[in-house]
């Protein structure tokens, strides 16, 4: 399955509004608008409400390749575990 077959799948997964809502939390989070989110921009727009400990733990799961960037297929991906 491609990379564009899973997008689907997960986008699948969600209602409209569900997947409008994460598309504008992403987009919010994407402080820069580069498309990606680095886990500086998520770890900004989560720290108020998450204990370190907490975001740590979510920056793993997010961002399982730690390569530093949060794609719109990870950030669906856990998404749609959250749910």
């Amino acid at each position: 399955m491609g990379k564009s077959a899973k997008t689907k799948s997960l986008e699948e997964q969600l209602t409209a509004a569900q997947l409008e809502r994460a598309r504008k939390d992403f987009e919010r989070y994407d402080t820069n608008g580069d498309g990606t989110l680095s886990t500086t921009e998520f770890r900004k727009a989560l720290e108020p409400y998450l204990t370190p400990e907490d975001l740590k733990a979510l920056m793993k799961e997010v961002n399982p390749n730690a390569d530093g960037k949060i794609s719109w297929m990870e950030f669906l991906a856990d998404y749609v575990k959250d749910l």
